[in-house]
């Protein structure tokens, strides 16, 4: 069986290695910006042009990771093992906090900045 990704544009500036979730477009997506987000997925490290630092602008295609394990940029320090969820930057902070439900586990430690593999969860949502 094939992992399927939806083909989906861009409606912003999105980086590379960045939680993407659903703009209120079909088919759009925009970095993930809180931990109530509903995640669709998580770019790849490509670049819009050789010359560029953005995975994608506005109506650029968006290239998402096809599996359960992905790479992400870390927004502070990371512990392996620790839940994760989305920072207003679209990149992978800690959970802990009221009501926050994680997206992701990490598999490794990471300094802020750094691109490290995280396990994505299932969808699930605080009730």
């Amino acid at each position: 069986m094939m992992n399927f990704s939806p083909n989906l544009v861009a409606g912003g500036t999105i980086n590379p290695y960045r939680i993407v979730k659903m703009d209120t477009t079909a088919f759009q997506g925009v970095v993930a910006t809180a931990a109530a987000d509903y995640v669709v997925g998580v770019t790849d490290g490509s670049t819009r042009r050789f010359d560029a630092t953005a995975h994608a602008t506005s109506g650029d295609p968006i290239s998402l990771q096809p599996a359960n394990c992905v790479q992400i940029e870390a927004g502070g320090n990371i512990t392996a093992g620790l839940g994760l969820i989305p920072s207003t930057a679209g990149v992978a902070i800690t959970a802990a906090g009221s009501g926050n439900v994680p997206m992701f586990v990490a598999l490794e430690a990471a300094a802020s900045g750094q691109i490290f593999w995280a396990y994505r969860l299932p969808a699930t949502k605080a009730l």
